[in-house]
């Protein structure tokens, strides 16, 4: 019980966090379109790897963390990419 109590804090604390940055869109929704794009994203960065990409329960952001820090752009960069990938 104590371990679901952490990931639904840390899903909370991300999805503030989110919140703070691109407003709008809600954070289960932005790893469920991630869900969806991650094999194109991955075409489009050639570079990434599957841990690059991969994420656990409630470490989306370190995951968006990673592919910024690996495409030499900012969190808010990569997470707008996400939302607005067609």
């Amino acid at each position: 019980m104590e371990h679901s109590d952490n990931e639904h804090n840390n899903n909370k604390q991300q999805e503030r966090e989110y919140r703070e940055q691109n407003g709008h869109l809600n954070l289960d929704d932005l790893q469920t379109k991630w869900n969806e794009i991650q094999k194109e994203y991955r075409e489009k960065y050639p570079s990434l790897t599957s841990e690059d990409v991969d994420y656990n329960s409630g470490e989306f952001n370190s995951m968006t963390d990673r592919l910024a820090e690996r495409t030499n752009r900012t969190r808010k960069e990569i997470l707008k990419e996400i939302k607005d990938w067609d």
